[in-house]
């Protein structure tokens, strides 16, 4: 009798094992999906950039669609000045989304809360918000958060997940939302009030139940700074969805830092893991050793180098089932002078718009 019930416990256990997964669902392994951040591609097509895969003209996001990118990451500036690539208005990012829609992109919507761009280095309170009291400038983040998706919502073009912020690590909206100011301790309830505001206009937007929420930090290679950064937020309530990495080797380590970092991470916290930013040069430039800049190369900064980096970095990102994402930053910049944009060398096209080998290196 023993027997028969051990048995029968055995094929019950089997029989849920094997209708785990649902039909045609992927095996957990291979479920990281791929996105780039394509914010100046309608401005470089805008001014007549022709993208070629093997010298056949077609338009950047159906290349990158050809070349199994499913998400799009779109930055929007608060009133930018249009010079180069500060482009990224409502008007235009909305024109952009319905582009990406139509491919059947999902979209990532990156508020930067700047007219300009906003990183580790520098967070620039928009023109608009300037001299507003704390308490006016948390209302405005939540308003202006809502009026952007309930205006994208409006014209079809609803993002998926969105970033409150853009590598706040070190804050946002300085000076009143610097987490390491000139005197006193670090200012986090003035940063995670600013970023729950944030958080709030996207509960409020219309038919916003299913969007993602992403907190990004560019400690992809730190474990302690992704320690501190990520406890701190759960610390104060901060209530998200993802938790969003910048890794670029010369600034962030090896790749054997940003898997401890990952394993850390994945263990610690609950949210899912992007890795929403990375890229490597094809041009034979790469950053010397120095002030900020870490002694770690990878592959050599060639074509097949970029390829190798990306192929390699790919499947690292799968050891971790919580790494559910992965973006490849400006990807799509070629050399237009009149655009004012730069071409800075970690593009996947050269300067002509003729895609290089690493175009290919996420198709699987």
């Amino acid at each position: 009798m023993t027997k028969v019930i051990i048995y029968a416990l055995f094929i019950t256990l089997f029989l849920s094992c094997s209708n785990n997964d649902e039909p045609g669902e992927l095996p957990e392994e291979t479920k990281l999906v791929y996105g780039g951040d394509f914010s100046i591609i309608k401005k470089m097509e805008d001014y007549d950039a022709v993208y070629k895969v093997n010298g056949v003209a077609k338009k950047g996001l159906q290349i990158f669609k050809e070349n199994n990118y499913t998400w799009a990451r779109f930055r929007i500036f608060h009133t930018p000045d249009y010079v180069g690539p500060v482009c990224n208005d409502l008007k235009y990012t909305i024109a952009l989304a319905k582009e990406a829609k139509a491919l059947g992109f999902k979209i990532l919507l990156d508020f930067h809360y700047s007219d300009t761009w906003a990183d580790p280095a520098k967070q620039f309170t928009p023109a608009a918000w300037k001299n507003l009291s704390f308490q006016v400038l948390t209302d405005s983040v939540r308003i202006y958060t809502t009026k952007v998706l309930d205006a994208m919502q409006n014209a079809g073009v609803l993002p998926e997940m969105v970033q409150i912020g853009n590598e706040i690590n070190n804050g946002m909206l300085w000076p009143q939302g610097k987490l390491w100011p000139e005197t006193g301790g670090a200012n986090w309830q003035g940063l995670t009030t600013l970023i729950k505001a944030g958080i709030q206009g996207v509960k409020q937007a219309k038919n916003s139940a299913g969007i993602k929420i992403m907190i990004h930090a560019a400690t992809g290679g730190s474990i302690q700074e992704s320690n501190t950064f990520y406890n701190k937020m759960m610390e104060y309530g901060v209530e998200y969805d993802i938790i969003g990495l910048s890794y670029y080797p010369w600034w962030h380590g090896t790749f054997d830092q940003l898997e401890a970092n990952l394993d850390y991470l994945s263990k610690a916290f609950d949210q899912e893991i992007s890795l929403v930013e990375t890229a490597y040069y094809s041009n034979g430039w790469y950053p010397e050793p120095g002030g900020w800049i870490l002694d770690v190369k990878p592959y050599p900064p060639t074509e097949q180098g970029q390829n190798d980096y990306l192929v390699e970095l790919a499947k690292r990102l799968k050891n971790h089932a919580k790494v559910t994402s992965v973006f490849y930053w400006e990807p799509e910049a070629l050399e237009i002078p009149e655009s004012k944009i730069f071409y800075l060398g970690r593009s996947l096209f050269d300067k002509q718009g003729n895609a290089f080998k690493g175009i290919g290196a996420w198709k699987e």
